[in-house]
């Protein structure tokens, strides 16, 4: 029998091996979950990112068949939480609820253990536009009204906004550097202490995502929308034209998307299943009212569509934001 060189013995030792690792990462996928699960929420309790991910969570409970635990780990705007869970092991069983702008945006800006775009994504629990917003008894009408000004008086008409890295914030600096037409952005910590800052007179106008909260002022007529940061109008919003309908052509970027990942490498079988069970969680009547029923999508985005909207935003703003923020 002829004798195999060490060099060619090691090969086949790892041709074996490979295809041993295949067989198991495949069995791994087929018994899924083979245990409980972990929900890591990028964000603070109460807030709608933590509301949206304890409902998918109740429901992947019952469809999968396991306990799923919650745990809250916010900073670095989603970014500690998101990474945690992209960098955990691909079994499937540590998951997350965050933000598409967390995993697209922020690691452009900051160092936060992981590459823009990085993760397996599973599908989009709820989308919200940003919205120019005023109070009711603002001198500004119209958003012609508002620009107007802004043109006559550059940096001058205040802007709040939840975040300054916000995808909202991004849109109304891109106003600044892209179309010359410069606000001043004041940055909160979070959509309600923003609003709070409009209804008393400390900011001109807000761009909060259009939740319960803003949602409540605005059916009450407390404050106004002006313009919608997406690329489509909204029914709930009437006339509100768009940002590409007023001229910005390019501004469509600022939606709030609140997302399930997986880790890093996590196999297509995995995905697939929990594809499904947050598909059956968006139908179910509880998980819609506790996510903001207003805001899920009309047709579902799963995996793969989800993956191509992140790689779009990655590529058209990376050097944006290194623009933006060096």
């Amino acid at each position: 029998m002829k004798k195999l060189s060490f060099a060619a013995l090691a090969g086949v030792l790892a041709v074996s091996m490979a295809a041993c690792g295949d067989s198991a990462s495949s069995g791994d996928a087929e018994d899924y979950p083979a245990g409980d699960i972990t929900m890591v929420v990028a964000y603070a309790a109460g807030g709608p990112t933590d509301l949206a991910g304890r409902a998918v969570a109740k429901q992947f409970e019952k469809d999968l068949g396991v306990s799923v635990v919650v745990e809250n780990l916010e900073g670095a705007s989603g970014a500690v939480g998101s990474a945690k869970v992209i960098n955990s092991k691909p079994d499937g069983l540590t998951l997350g609820t965050t933000t598409a702008s967390a995993i697209s945006r922020v690691p452009t800006i900051e160092k936060v253990g992981f590459e823009a775009g990085d993760g397996t994504p599973i599908g989009v629990v709820t989308e919200s536009p940003g919205v120019f917003f005023v109070k009711e008894d603002s001198p500004y009408k119209t958003f012609d009204d508002l620009l107007a000004d802004a043109k006559k008086r550059p940096g001058k008409i205040t802007v709040g906004a939840a975040g300054a890295q916000t995808p909202q914030a991004v849109e109304l600096l891109r106003m600044g550097t892209e179309y010359d037409t410069e606000f001043k952005l004041v940055p909160f910590q979070g959509d309600a202490p923003a609003l709070t800052g409009l209804l008393g007179d400390n900011v001109d106008v807000i761009i909060p995502s259009y939740n319960e909260q803003v949602r409540a002022q605005h059916e009450a007529g407390k404050i106004r929308p002006l313009a919608v940061m997406g690329p489509d109008r909204k029914e709930y919003l009437g006339d509100t034209p768009t940002l590409a309908e007023s001229g910005f052509d390019k501004l469509t970027y600022g939606i709030s998307s609140f997302i399930v990942i997986a880790p890093k490498d996590t196999p297509e079988e995995i995905v697939t299943k929990l594809e499904d069970s947050l598909e059956a969680a968006l139908e179910d009547p509880a998980t819609r009212k506790a996510a903001g029923e207003l805001n899920i999508p009309a047709e579902f985005i799963g995996s793969e569509e989800l993956q191509q909207k992140i790689d779009d935003e990655v590529k058209d703003l990376t050097p944006v934001l290194k623009q933006l923020f060096g």
